[in-house]
């Protein structure tokens, strides 16, 4: 008499389905984990966007850190000040790299937002 001890078997079929869950929800958790950190970037980008429309509006006249863009907060000040009403355009600009070195330069964040320098 054969003693012929059997595993339990899983139909190729099921190991397809449990690999495809797997990876789907590695891809979610990598959005998550992964792309919260450009979420401020795009806010960088956006606060540039309407700074410089402010900056136009002005004639460019102002300098660049009296611009203040409504609701732009890159480092969360307004969880510890509910009066804060945003950053400023020179924010924006030194964290998009418009730099001189490590100083904040003018000239080439009046030129991203196409105003004669």
């Amino acid at each position: 008499m054969k003693n012929k001890m059997k595993g339990i078997s899983l139909p190729i079929e099921m190991i397809v389905i449990i690999a495809i869950a797997v990876l789907v929800l590695v891809v979610i958790a990598a959005f998550f984990v992964g792309g919260a950190g450009k979420l401020n970037t795009s806010s960088d980008v956006d606060a540039l966007g309407q700074g410089c429309q402010q900056w136009r509006l002005q004639s460019c006249g102002a300098a660049a850190s009296s611009i203040i863009i409504k609701g732009y907060d890159p480092i969360g000040k307004s969880a510890l000040d509910s009066s804060y009403g945003g950053d400023s355009l020179a924010t924006a600009c030194e964290r998009l790299g418009y730099t001189s070195g490590t100083l904040s330069d003018p000239r080439s964040c009046k030129k991203a937002c196409g105003c004669p320098s």
